[in-house]
């Protein structure tokens, strides 16, 4: 034992099994030349991620544990993604869950990617991600194939980042389609699939027990 409190590690075994999306090319030299921040507030998570991106090809993994720490590490490193936990701990002056500091990072014009980890997002959260600017949102407990093509999505085909009185950030239209479209092939919400699972009026009918003849 090294004297380290044991952490939970909410990472399923799929993410220790390198596939390429059905459908999709990776171009290995997008990861090659890139430098991840791992911003999650779980030890034992946020050195999974590590030992797993440089598993993969990156080169530079950065980590963070807090608010705090991410904000000095995106100034000091400029990494070319965030993985951002969305109920990373706050500290001090930059102080606030993954939303708050997406938010920060966009007021003060920061076009930086990021990808926030989420437990069961749903459509509130992903509303509100979509407007506090992040690029992508990936589901804990995270999968290979989920992480990689997020992964893909910002660094091989880039949203345009959006200027306006009212809104920065990268373009929202995008995320909120693809999202429609995963979420046909996903593992559905409890919520949806408790709704999936009562039965329709039409069922209950198909029940009932036939009048008798006369």
């Amino acid at each position: 034992m090294n004297g380290e409190a044991q952490e939970s590690n909410p990472l399923s075994p799929a993410i220790m099994t390198f596939q390429e999306p059905k459908g999709r090319r990776i171009d290995p030299s997008a990861f090659r030349r890139s430098t991840i921040l791992v911003a999650e507030g779980d030890r034992g998570l946020r050195r999974t991620l590590r030992d797993v991106l440089l598993g993969m090809g990156f080169p530079s993994i950065v980590l963070a544990s807090n608010s705090a720490e991410t904000m000095r590490q995106i100034v000091e490193q400029r990494p070319s993604v965030v993985l951002l936990d969305h109920k990373l701990p706050g500290s001090g002056a930059a102080g606030g869950d993954g939303l708050t500091l997406t938010r920060r990072l966009r007021r003060e014009n920061d076009p930086l990617p990021i990808i926030l980890m989420a437990t069961a997002p749903d459509a509130a959260l992903v509303a509100a991600a979509r407007d506090a600017g992040v690029n992508e949102i990936v589901r804990k407990p995270l999968s290979m194939e989920s992480l990689v093509l997020r992964l893909m999505h910002v660094l091989q085909v880039p949203r345009k980042f959006i200027r306006s009185p009212g809104f920065l950030g990268p373009d929202r239209r995008r995320l909120v389609d693809r999202r429609r479209t995963e979420r046909r092939t996903e593992t559905p919400l409890p919520a949806e699939q408790e709704r999936r699972q009562k039965p329709s009026r039409r069922s209950g009918d198909e029940r009932r027990k036939p009048p008798k003849s006369a």
